[in-house]
């Protein structure tokens, strides 16, 4: 996710880092105890601690009974108290709309926004970025670079200056701009976006003191990268979490084609109190995640789960139709254990209050797990089913339990054998005849 960008007046922007960096550096020091990493070949898989108490002795939402949904932005909803009650969490609540949320559910988990390595503007501002030149100027030592050494290593096209995150005075300075003021201002979370553990921008280092400083290939797959941000995400989480009202880090958190079993993500995993999964069911709208990679995709939402960490699943379509819902629902279905929520947008179309009349299924909670049965994936609902054919290719038709009788969400009776075409789901509710 990318929305939104910002530029805070350079006066105020000294003010806030000359005044509480230093303070905010060594304490950032005193938590971690750490040095930015250096390069290595390996990392220790760290036990996962257990999620810490935020707010109201309650961090999240327990999702075991029914559909559980949360909103990506709000910067298209005009009035959020009327729509509130529907969400457990929202991804990037604006600072204006934080008592309006909270007055209508008290219940509801709201993040701040901002980019965990490039210029987010100030609170409550995304727009209010610097220039290049601004940088160059007040700390050039802070702008990461690609392997031209002079390009700066910018994401998407944006024009945001992506910075050294495993500087401590970036830390700082992010500490001072984001996370104090959303602390103060009532929020519950840091959304932190952006947080690949592949190197997809080329970045390549920074200079110190003139001096270039060579820290990545250039690659996408990236070992000192990853321990970066292992680094970056560790040290965020600590500072969040000793703030006066405590913050969670729940960072959009992208792995492309790094394993799971990997030593840096697990360590990310262990430092986090969530997960924003943009990729979801649907690879961010490109297509659907099938075969082997959906069954991983399950699995792995499972275990963050059981490790005590929510996780919120996003699945863009280019258009969004009852099969697409069928598809990402059934998905989600598969792996919602007690901290997991579920979106469904256009690409990108994020900000918009979009709910279907299939979140409304009652389809209670689940009564087992996750079984392969007739070369689909089944999972049994104390008042429903939820089928899913991952093939990409192959297009099955399977038995349902004899005895029972099922309609879809649509209310239609559904017969006792139903063909599930190449990557597609189902969710049926039981009735009495």
């Amino acid at each position: 996710m990318a929305k939104s960008r910002m530029v805070v007046s350079s006066k105020r922007l000294e003010q806030l880092f000359l005044v509480n960096g230093l303070l905010w550096l060594c304490f950032l020091f005193l938590l971690s105890s750490c040095t930015p990493p250096q390069n290595t070949k390996g990392g220790v898989t760290a036990t996962p601690p257990p999620i810490p108490t935020l707010q109201n002795n309650e961090p999240f939402i327990d999702t075991w009974n029914g559909i559980h949904l949360f909103q990506s932005f709000d910067y298209n909803i005009d009035n959020p108290a009327p729509i509130a009650r529907y969400y457990d969490f929202v991804w990037g609540a604006s600072p204006e709309n934080v008592q309006i949320f909270r007055s209508a559910n008290p219940h509801l988990f709201l993040s701040y926004y901002f980019s965990f390595f490039r210029d987010s503007g100030i609170f409550g501002q995304q727009s209010a970025t610097h220039s290049l030149d601004y940088w160059k100027r007040v700390h050039p030592d802070w702008i990461l670079y690609q392997c031209d050494r002079k390009t700066p290593a910018y994401e998407d096209g944006l024009s945001n200056v992506p910075f050294n995150f495993t500087n401590p005075a970036v830390i700082s300075w992010e500490v001072q701009t984001y996370a104090q003021p959303a602390s103060d201002h009532g929020y519950d979370a840091i959304a932190a976006d952006n947080v690949n553990m592949e190197n997809l921008i080329g970045a390549c280092g920074y200079y110190e003191n003139g001096q270039w400083v060579q820290r990545y290939s250039g690659n996408v797959n990236d070992l000192q990268w990853r321990t970066d941000v292992a680094f970056w995400i560790t040290s965020m989480q600590q500072a969040l979490h000793h703030l006066r009202h405590p913050l969670a880090l729940i960072p959009n958190l992208g792995l492309g084609v790094v394993i799971p079993d990997d030593p840096q993500v697990q360590k990310v995993l262990s430092h986090i109190d969530g997960v924003l999964d943009e990729s979801g069911f649907t690879d961010y709208g490109q297509g659907y995640v099938t075969g082997d990679k959906w069954l991983q995709t399950v699995q792995f939402i499972e275990s963050v789960q059981q490790s005590g960490r929510a996780y919120f699943i996003e699945n863009e379509f280019p258009t969004v139709g009852r099969s697409e819902i069928q598809w990402a629902l059934a998905s989600y279905l598969m792996c919602k254990e007690h901290l997991a929520s579920v979106a469904i947008t256009p690409i990108q179309g994020y900000g918009t209050d979009l709910r279907y009349s299939e979140y409304n299924a009652q389809i209670g909670s689940p009564a087992d797990s996750m079984q392969e049965a007739q070369h689909v994936y089944w999972r049994t609902y104390t008042h429903g089913l939820s089928i899913v054919n991952p093939s990409a290719t192959t297009a099955y038709t399977v038995a349902l339990p004899s005895g029972e009788h099922f309609v879809d969400l649509y209310g239609n009776a559904v017969t006792q054998q139903v063909t599930l075409p190449a990557h597609s789901g189902m969710v049926l509710l039981t009735t009495s005849a």
